[in-house]
């Protein structure tokens, strides 16, 4: 019922601006926009206060390797261009 008394009502709307130019329906649009603003901006601005003890538990350390395991990986994995001599 609520959809066909909207589409009832924007086609009134409709047909009173169907006839003008582009440059006034910009107008409206920015007019309808700019009157719109304040209430999307209320809605979106009641952000959660986020907290230290929201991520507690987030992660787990099994998933990850041991640090001597990632120097280890990353020391067989270098690749010089010049062969570098100690000494």
């Amino acid at each position: 019922m609520t959809a066909m008394v909207l589409e009832r009502e924007t086609n009134n709307y409709w047909n009173l601006i169907k006839g003008a130019g582009n440059e006034v329906k910009l107008a409206l649009i920015k007019r309808l926009t700019d009157d719109l603003m304040p209430a999307v901006a209320s809605q979106t601005k009641r952000t959660k206060k986020v907290k230290a003890a929201d991520f507690a538990g987030i992660w787990s350390d099994e998933e990850y390797m041991e640090p001597e395991e990632i120097i280890k990986i990353i020391k067989s994995e270098r690749k010089f261009k010049n062969q570098i001599t100690p000494l």
